[in-house]
């Protein structure tokens, strides 16, 4: 039992759950794909993906976190409830599932999952490291948690590489977790210095950063507004209820961030609500056609039996 609960722990699922679902249904309504087992099998095995990005993650940064008392017990194997060996394996486990179903999926899901799943594992790597590189550091991070589950959604349902109508909605994606991987960087900007790390934040410097971050956030907002309103990918009603989850699940973060008075907490207070707002919208947008499918015939039978 204990093994498993650390094994759950090590899997972090909860950091990214909401937003694998966000990235990999755009990519599946870029592509006017429907629920089915390849809706299921993308979902999965992007979500697979990301896991063992976050798993291997641990097991490489376990001997830093040891030293670190505020990440020693929140990472399972710096804490000591599963061995540096375990972990491994369980991460590859997860690593070969998911490659198991992108293969499942076509050449192109399975191609472009193999790169997810490779850049999930030099990004930590300690021989090579990727999350450490000046620019290298951005560009796979915003490849690896949003354009490469965007991308095997879309080709799951449309293999021709050479149909750009994902441009816009890969664009979105991409810069808003580019936006995230900045703000974070500039976030732990001090201590990372204090470690010697040369990420890219420390390369450039705060304000340059902030800049940048500002830039690649107003390119995802263009992004996002042609996928929406130009091309139509996410219908109205899907928008309305996803705003008004935000607003809805917002109210109590947004609260106690501001009695802090702390822009960052400000800032960090809407991203979560926000996906998990953009999430269940999604869901809902592929999940009542299909459920209208289903039980629509059966609603206008009964109703068609009521007596006024």
């Amino acid at each position: 039992m204990k093994m498993i609960l650390a094994l759950i722990k090590l899997s972090r699922y909860k950091e990214y759950t909401f937003f694998v679902t966000v990235t990999t249904l755009l990519g599946i309504a870029s592509a006017q794909g429907q629920i089915g087992w390849q809706f299921a099998g993308v979902w999965v095995a992007n979500w697979l993906a990301v896991m063992f990005a976050f798993m291997i993650n641990d097991v490489e940064d376990a001997a830093d976190d040891a030293l670190n008392p505020s990440k020693i017990n929140r990472n399972p194997v710096s804490a000591g409830q599963i061995s540096r060996r375990a972990a491994t394996i369980a991460s590859f486990v997860v690593a070969a599932l998911s490659a198991l179903i992108y293969y499942s999926l076509g050449y192109w899901p399975f191609i472009l999952g193999t790169i997810s799943l490779f850049l999930g594992f030099v990004y930590s790597w300690s021989k090579i490291r990727l999350k450490t590189m000046a620019f290298l550091d951005m560009a796979s991070h915003c490849m690896m948690l949003a354009g490469l589950q965007f991308l095997p959604g879309y080709m799951a349902f449309d293999n021709r590489p050479d149909n750009f109508y994902w441009l816009f909605p890969f664009t979105f994606v991409t810069a808003i977790s580019l936006y995230g991987e900045l703000f974070n960087e500039l976030r732990d900007l001090d201590g990372d210095l204090k470690a010697g790390l040369r990420h890219t934040a420390a390369t450039i410097g705060p304000r340059l950063t902030y800049w940048l971050m500002l830039l690649v956030l107003a390119v995802g907002a263009y992004c996002g507004f042609v996928t929406i309103f130009l091309l139509g990918l996410i219908p109205t009603w899907v928008v309305i209820l996803l705003i008004s989850g935000a607003l809805v699940l917002n109210i109590r973060p947004v609260y106690y961030a501001r009695r802090k008075h702390n822009m960052i907490a400000l800032q960090e207070s809407f991203q979560k609500p926000l996906e998990i707002a953009a999430a269940f919208a999604l869901s809902v947008q592929f999940a009542a056609p299909w459920a209208w499918a289903i039980l629509g015939p059966w609603a206008v039978l009964l109703w068609n039996m009521l007596p006024f």
